[in-house]
């Protein structure tokens, strides 16, 4: 009896031991990535488009009109290509709200054959100075869009304005120009520059450029 029970006691004591370092290796995996966890407020699920607590309310307003293009029988393409080109621009130019430098805004607007090469470039240029604030105290002034304005949207042909760029079937695509103000002018990129193209069922950002 005395054996069994040592046994019990010794197979509890390993349970615990591993579930522990089970817990320790997940929380400093969570640390390590620098992954935000991110409540999310409102969704699209056909398209896998979502709202969290941290975008500002220039992007949950957009956000709501292009929740309401797709609710349509027949939704206008351009018009869903123009709102995706302007929630784009909000969140990756809004860094106020990011964590840190691999906290890029946009990713679920970016076309999927693209979006690891643009996180790649984001973090190494325009996100390179973006401070941690995992702990809620970061001293750094960062933008925030806070008015957006398309100047034009036009049906292209892909050829020449993609030239150099590997997609693997393009069936339709817009060039979109935009102008958009910040909160504080400290500075940042104003204006641009984006193509969307079609994506399966979704309109994703295909390019970025001034």
């Amino acid at each position: 009896m005395k054996k069994k029970k040592k046994k019990l006691i010794f197979f509890i004591i390993i349970l615990i031991a591993a579930a522990v370092l089970v817990y320790m290796a997940l929380n400093l995996n969570n640390k390590g990535s620098d992954k935000p966890i991110k409540k999310v407020v409102d969704e699209i699920e056909k398209f896998d488009y979502t709202v969290s607590e941290t975008d500002t309310k220039l992007f949950k307003d957009e956000f709501k009109k292009l929740k309401k293009e797709l609710s349509k029988k027949k939704i206008d393409n351009k018009e869903y290509a123009t709102i995706v080109a302007k929630l784009f621009i909000i969140d990756f130019f809004t860094l106020d709200n990011k964590l840190s430098k691999n906290d890029v805004g946009g990713i679920q607007f970016v076309y999927s054959e693209y979006k690891t090469s643009f996180i790649d470039k984001a973090r190494d240029e325009f996100y390179r100075y973006v401070k941690s604030n995992l702990d809620n105290n970061r001293d750094q002034k960062l933008p925030i869009v806070k008015e957006i304005k398309v100047t034009s949207c036009e049906e292209i042909t892909t050829s020449s304005e993609l030239s150099g760029e590997q997609f693997s079937s393009i069936d339709e695509a817009y060039k979109i120009s935009l102008n958009w103000k910040y909160k504080e002018d400290l500075g940042y990129q104003s204006s641009g520059n984006v193509i969307v193209i079609k994506d399966n069922e979704k309109f994703s950002v295909a390019k970025l450029y001034e």
